[in-house]
């Protein structure tokens, strides 16, 4: 059970040896005001195919969760607010469960941090989040910036506790070239603990070759679902969103999270410059500043291509800078989703 049927306690996963870089347990409740915004998405996507929260005498307890409005009143659990005096929801678990398949970029192209700190001014957090009386502790106090990889690693974190969180199942998949790590889908905590035991323990290596990945994972996925692809999309495109079509053509929702860092969009810099290839040997030596309007400009031509495939092929693409605290972004994406 998520909680062991508590209602009103966020899950625990703050033991000592699930203690993860990725997810700390002062974060869970930043995250409750999304909980809402994703799940209508998901239940809005697969409405007649999906399962609700409501009470059956063939399903299985999962979890409580505090009532929002828009649920069915019907789904209320009555001990638990004479209890509590606060209204909850009961969750129930049944084999038509959404499964959420996150596949994290593990190439070396990923654990590019920029070549500059991340200012302070930089983090921008939401209203809600400074309007709760939290302490400055959860707040981050390194201005270090993140890599690709742990930007990421930090959304697949998120992800897969939401949607365990409102009773479906998650399954992570990392891999640069070949599937590397592929955990199955699961509904417990447990199995949270576990995906975020295995993200500690990931140092980005290797050439990227999604598009292998996706096949290999296209294999072992079994049933439709919804699938969420983190990576900085530094390769050939084109057969990376080939396989990413045998997804969308079988009727599952995909979403794509491109994750870039300020450095890789503005190219900062003055004078002569020495860029190193992240995944080869290659070196060419070029002056920033007489290169950056240029490079702008076939970047922009660049994303503007990746959105306009991803479109046609009914793939939800967004992009990400690494100096965007996440939870900003993943808040930005959801409700753009939840209004779309």
């Amino acid at each position: 059970m998520a909680n062991n049927g508590d209602p009103g306690k966020w899950p625990d996963v703050s033991a000592p040896q699930a203690r993860s870089r990725y997810l700390h347990p002062e974060e869970l409740q930043r995250f409750e005001n999304f909980h809402v915004a994703a799940q209508r998405i998901v239940e809005g996507f697969y409405s007649g195919r999906h399962r609700s929260a409501a009470h059956d005498a063939s399903a299985e307890f999962a979890d409580y969760r505090p009532y929002s409005p828009g649920d069915d009143f019907r789904s209320l659990d009555w001990r638990a607010y004479a209890r509590t005096d606060r209204d909850y929801v009961k969750l129930f678990r049944k084999e038509t469960d959404m499964r959420c398949h996150v596949l994290l970029d593990t190439s070396r192209s990923m654990g590019f941090r920029g070549i500059a700190p991340i200012r302070p001014r930089q983090f921008s957090w939401p209203s809600w989040l400074r309007s709760r009386s939290l302490d400055n502790a959860a707040l981050p106090a390194s201005t270090e910036a993140l890599s690709k990889f742990e930007y990421g690693a930090h959304l697949a974190a998120a992800l897969c506790y939401l949607m365990i969180r409102q009773g479906d199942k998650a399954s992570l998949a990392l891999g640069a070239s070949n599937l590397d790590l592929y955990v199955p889908p699961g509904g417990a905590m447990m199995h949270l603990k576990g995906m975020l035991h295995r993200l500690d323990r990931v140092t980005p290596d290797g050439a990227t070759a999604l598009s292998e990945v996706l096949k290999n994972l296209f294999s072992l996925a079994g049933r439709r679902g919804l699938l969420v692809v983190i990576t900085d999309l530094l390769e050939d495109t084109e057969p990376f969103f080939r396989s990413l079509g045998l997804f969308a053509h079988q009727g599952w929702q995909v979403v794509l999270f491109h994750v870039l860092t300020e450095d890789e969009v503005g190219l900062p810099g003055e004078g002569p410059t020495r860029y190193r290839d992240a995944e080869g040997s290659e070196v060419l030596d070029a002056d920033a500043g007489r290169l950056r309007a240029a490079y702008r400009t076939e970047l922009r031509k660049w994303l503007s291509t990746l959105e306009n495939v991803a479109r046609e092929r009914r793939i939800h693409y967004t992009r990400m800078t690494a100096s965007t605290h996440y939870t900003l972004a993943l808040e930005r994406y959801l409700n753009a989703r939840e209004r779309s």
